[in-house]
């Protein structure tokens, strides 16, 4: 009977330790729950993520399309533009700049901040391409999406598109 007793003893958590754990719990949810809550960074991580996705698709009409040399993108501080050779573009195609986000371009190709196209092998290459063909291996084109922080998107100068700042 002696033993029966002492396990019995031990076989539940007093309500202190209970309370305890509830209170450091707690704190915990506290101080953790603004990072899963938080929406920072979100609209730069959407921006960038269309903003490949408009890049890999241009780029792939432009390699499938080679007897028209106007696949790219035009940019304003508001709005991200696909180009189609004078094709009329739905809307809902047409990436939105969030408020408090700019997107900048960085390259040496002419105009580059304004409207980047692609030539027949996926390269990026100025708006000049249109009326002159132009080759590979002119200039990487980088862009900096910046917002509550920084996200890149690099174009190189052989076509390759990645997340990530050109290096």
């Amino acid at each position: 009977m002696n033993k029966l007793a002492s396990v019995k003893k031990w076989q539940g958590f007093s309500v202190i330790e209970l309370i305890v754990v509830i209170i450091i719990l707690g704190i915990m949810a506290v101080t953790a729950a603004p990072v899963f809550l938080s929406d920072d960074n979100v609209d730069e991580n959407l921006l960038r993520t269309e903003l490949v996705s408009l890049l890999r698709l241009s780029q792939e009409r432009a390699m499938q399309d080679v007897s028209n040399r106007c696949y790219g993108l035009t940019l304003s501080n508001t709005a991200i533009t696909p180009v189609e050779c004078g094709a009329s573009i739905n809307s809902e195609r047409i990436i939105s700049v969030p408020a408090g986000v700019s997107v900048t371009v960085s390259s040496t190709l002419p105009a580059a901040a304004a409207r980047i196209l692609f030539n027949s092998w996926g390269c990026p290459v100025s708006s000049q391409h249109s009326s002159t063909a132009e080759p590979c291996g002119q200039s990487s084109v980088e862009f900096s999406i910046a917002g509550v922080d920084t996200r890149y998107v690099c174009v190189q100068s052989h076509g390759y598109i990645r997340t990530g700042a050109c290096s």
